[in-house]
């Protein structure tokens, strides 16, 4: 994985006073004195990212510590201090006995900022802090398989790393990620998905490895990849190697085939937990189906509060349903992929995020499933979701598109 740093805010901001924007929340005095604030945001300059690690670096004999929260991630380095941003993606240091120039960095999954800043002047409101988007200054480097049933670019692009048009789709030749053709559906200047496992760059190593994260929309024509051990050997490596896998749905087999140790998916109930299942066995859902479902994390049910989502008709809507607390998921596919959970041995490590009362099976049956997980695997991280964004032609966002969008942080 390559280096994810780059310089912002502080290359055009002499001083910290120089910088102005929104102020945090909290109490009103928080922008002055010993404290430090500013809230970050994605490419889009209105997304908030919430929970990321916000941190000063460097030794001293007795660091201040702003956070001792469990909402993010430690700081990857020695710090002075640091502090995690809330679900509004406001942040406050406590930077009391520290001046002068230092270096401020942020950082939520794969994605990072570092700013230059000069604390001479005391402790003061930096504002909006908006994520840079574009891989040439450093922000991740990003790949997307295309499907025939779900389209993440479309999710990404509204985050700010490329331009949609007037049907909320991405405009091609916009986006600040690279695609790959999976389902036949781009011109030949786009490589097919199959390429992603070449050394095309002559560097010794699969170009996979050229990427912080690779998305697999639902519905990709080359599943057929996966009966080659050593394809599933370059995923597993990428994974362990400090990659991100974010994959949706039907194309579930590139978690299932690849890291079988993990999620327990549906049938195949005497294949032993290490082993593959049969490919396409837990594709039993049931379509068109909608599910209020439970959102386990607090942090995200937080955020789906703060952020606007639309209805299919691109009306506004709430995210969370304020009478009920759930969140409205739609769209099933036919013969989606369903989840029991995770496997016993592995209950520590799956996180999972989302979960709701859906119909599978045939005859059908129904219960309460799994529709968000993730777990760790070496240094990277994989993802996996039964649901899909839906082609309904908005330029705002579903709440399912909501969280799918809030995971690209995971």
């Amino acid at each position: 994985m390559k280096n994810l740093q780059f310089f912002g805010m502080g290359a055009l901001c002499a001083l910290v006073l120089s910088c102005s924007g929104n102020q945090s929340g909290g109490d009103p005095g928080q922008g002055g004195g010993n404290f430090l604030t500013g809230t970050f945001v994605a490419p889009d300059g209105q997304t908030p990212i919430a929970g990321a690690t916000v941190w000063i670096p460097g030794s001293g004999p007795s660091p201040v510590l702003s956070s001792l929260s469990s909402d993010c991630e430690s700081p990857p380095e020695s710090y002075r201090v640091f502090a995690c941003t809330g679900p509004d993606g406001t942040f406050r240091l406590n930077i009391q006995g520290i001046s002068g120039a230092v270096t401020l960095k942020l950082k939520k999954g794969a994605f990072m900022q570092t700013l230059n800043i000069d604390l001479n002047s005391g402790g003061s409101d930096l504002g909006q802090i908006t994520l840079g988007q574009d891989p040439s200054t450093g922000a991740p480097k990003m790949a997307v398989v295309t499907g025939n049933y779900d389209r993440m670019q479309d999710v990404l692009a509204k985050l700010g790393f490329g331009e949609i048009d007037s049907f909320g789709n991405l405009r091609l030749g916009t986006e600040r990620f690279d695609l790959y053709d999976g389902n036949s559906s781009l011109d030949p200047s786009y490589p097919d998905f199959d390429t992603i496992f070449n050394d095309g760059d002559g560097d010794s190593k699969p170009d996979i490895n050229n990427y912080d994260i690779v998305f697999i929309n639902c519905g990709t024509n080359y599943e057929f990849l996966l009966s080659d051990s050593s394809k599933v050997q370059i995923l597993r490596e990428y994974v362990q190697n400090g990659g991100r896998l974010y994959v949706t749905d039907l194309s579930y087999d590139f978690v299932e085939q690849v890291f079988p140790e993990f999620i327990d998916f549906y049938l195949s109930d005497s294949t032993p937990e290490a082993d593959p299942e049969t490919m396409n066995e837990a594709q039993q859902g049931s379509g068109s189906i909608t599910t209020e479902a439970d959102i386990k994390d607090n942090m995200m049910k937080e955020w789906l509060k703060i952020v606007s989502c639309v209805d299919t008709m691109d009306n506004p809507v709430d995210c969370v349903n304020p009478s009920t607390g759930k969140v409205d998921i739609e769209g099933f596919l036919p013969g989606w992929a369903v989840m029991n959970g995770s496997h016993p041995s592995k209950a520590s490590e799956v996180k999972i995020w989302v979960e709701g009362p859906v119909e599978f099976g045939y005859p059908i049956d129904s219960g309460i499933k799994p529709l968000t997980a993730s777990f760790p695997f070496g240094s990277g991280k994989v993802l996996f979701t039964s649901y899909h964004t839906e082609a309904a032609n908005i330029t705002g966002l579903l709440p399912q598109e909501r969280i799918l969008q809030y995971l690209v942080f995971f």
